[in-house]
């Protein structure tokens, strides 16, 4: 990024924040703040300023529409002396905080930028899905934000999670991805050829995956049910036959439905394959859990959200749960308006926003509404051309 293009964003950045309303988190005042400026090092190298503290709410507004950051960050965590160095700053608690990116869950080389957020969207409903009804938590309790970039983030402020420490935070990740959870233990003998399916938490997600599974077999033609099974489960052709068997099998799908499981005790493999099959489903896929050190870490930054992301020009955008469904980021949390900006290409990019397919060639120069040449430039794909 040259020194005009910099001061391009740099200016929109600030039209931005001087009219923004900004979503503060509480205890402003007991949290450690954290910025990357539009500096002469930027991006080339960019200088994390932390270890900052503010003593209200307008006192942060008024530093973060005077600097209009490229990167705002403040502590999950709330301490006694926010400013001190790390050591002496006497930690009281922190907010639990998820952190969902698009290449913790696949290789992002092969999908587009459009459909790597929609998986991770509906990687995020699942989360939501787990904390609200495993862990008892209130629509209320939660704050879900799309991250600005290639995910979304969950801050959770009651009081009653704050004491948890790294060990009962990482816990809680375990149960989500079923991380080292024992299956067969939601199993209990219900006579003696079934058993039962304990529904609740765990057994009653294995439960209905199960009866998905099992329903989806039951319609495939045979040879497209074996290679479904053994692709699935790593079951032989001959399990697999087995497992058609019992799909089609009126009767024990009604018991499996009211949760007697057949023992299968011919078939050991079966349901121990079908049990893995249903988890990977069923859980949460984030490199196999969502990014543990923002989780674990009691003392991590995580964005503001109504922040600007430096390397997308998106908004860090708070969502309502309901609203998550119909949220399309790359229309959503567009926030810059559409007058002409002549810029160059610095490498061959694409990307789809607010409807409309954008495509720069390397070397060419092009007129694009402000909201892609903004996108294109913090992306590092693109240089303000002078008129």
């Amino acid at each position: 990024m040259n020194e005009e293009t910099r001061r391009f964003v740099h200016a929109g950045f600030r039209r931005y924040y001087s009219h923004t309303q900004l979503k503060l988190p509480g205890e402003v005042w007991m949290r450690e703040w954290g910025f990357v400026h539009f500096d002469r090092y930027y991006p080339a190298k960019v200088v994390m300023r932390r270890h900052k503290a503010f003593n209200t709410d307008v006192e942060l507004t008024n530093y973060i529409r005077e600097n209009a950051p490229a990167h705002v960050y403040h502590s999950a965590a709330i301490y006694k002396y926010p400013a001190a160095p790390m050591g002496r700053k006497e930690w009281l608690g922190a907010d639990l905080i998820f952190d969902l990116d698009a290449d913790h869950i696949v290789s992002v080389e092969k999908y587009s930028y459009e459909a790597l957020l929609e998986l991770v969207k509906r990687e995020t409903q699942k989360l939501i899905d787990f904390l609200l009804n495993d862990f008892g938590f209130d629509e209320s309790d939660l704050e879900v934000v799309f991250s600005g970039s290639r995910g979304y983030h969950i801050h959770i402020t009651k009081d009653s999670i704050r004491q948890l420490g790294s060990t009962e935070r990482r816990e809680i990740l375990d149960y989500i991805t079923a991380t080292g959870l024992d299956m067969d233990a939601f199993l209990k003998p219900a006579g003696d050829d079934n058993l039962t399916l304990i529904s609740e938490g765990w057994g009653e997600r294995l439960l209905s995956g199960l009866i998905r599974f099992l329903h989806d077999i039951a319609d495939l033609p045979d040879e497209e049910a074996i290679v479904s099974i053994r692709k699935a489960t790593g079951m032989d052709k001959r399990q697999a036959k087995d497992v058609i068997r019992l799909a089609r099998d009126k009767t024990v799908m009604n018991r499996i439905e009211s949760g007697q499981i057949p023992r299968f005790s011919r078939l050991p493999a079966v349901w121990a394959g079908i049990a893995r099959s249903v988890t990977r489903t069923v859980r949460v896929e984030s490199a196999d859990r969502p990014d543990e050190p923002v989780t674990s870490d009691i003392k991590r930054l995580i964005r503001l959200p109504s922040s600007l992301h430096g390397k997308s020009s998106l908004v860090v955008k708070p969502l309502e749960i309901d609203s998550i469904a119909d949220f399309q980021p790359l229309e959503d949390a567009v926030v810059f308006g559409d007058s002409d900006t002549r810029i160059r290409a610095t490498r061959d990019a694409d990307i789809k926003l607010k409807g409309e397919h954008y495509r720069l060639v390397e070397g060419e120069t092009v007129t694009l509404p402000e909201y892609v040449a903004m996108y294109f430039m913090c992306r590092g794909a693109a240089e303000l051309e002078a008129l």
